[in-house]
Order: structure tokens, then C-alpha cells, then sequence
């Protein structure tokens, strides 16, 4: 969940913009020092948000602004 709202945050801040792909799940746990499943997890928690899509070949890639669910507390 930390991973998740880490990238969250990068995402509305216009680290990675829409149409960009995400860091991939190899580059996530070598970053965080994670293990390769909570890198997924943290893939699969950002396109339940709506701020990214699976594309095959790409990776994870951040989607339209208007998409995106509102920041929790």
C-alpha cells in the first residue's frame, strides 16, 4: 500500500504523466527493495484507482486525469 500511494503521489504531481508508463515491477522492487509481488500489488492498486491501464508490451501506463479517483486520507 506505501509503494501504491509513493506512486499515487508521483502521478499527481506530474512525475510520471498520462500516457507514460509507470516503473516497471522489476524497477519497483529494486527501487523500494520490495518483493516482486507487492511491486504487482502496488500495479494492480494504481488501476483500481483508475490512474493506470496494463498494456501489453508497455507495462503500466498512466491514464487521463479525469480518470482518476480521488486522493484518500
Amino acid at each position: 500500500m506505501q509503494v501504491a500511494r509513493i506512486l499515487e503521489s508521483e502521478i499527481r504531481s506530474g512525475v510520471w504523466k498520462p500516457g507514460s508508463a509507470v516503473p516497471s515491477v522489476t524497477v519497483l522492487y529494486q527501487r523500494f527493495e520490495i518483493a516482486r509481488t507487492t511491486a504487482s500489488k502496488a500495479h494492480a492498486r494504481l488501476a483500481e484507482r483508475g490512474m493506470a491501464v496494463p498494456s501489453p508490451g508497455i507495462g503500466m501506463i498512466v491514464t487521463p486525469r479525469a480518470r482518476w479517483a480521488q486522493p484518500e486520507d
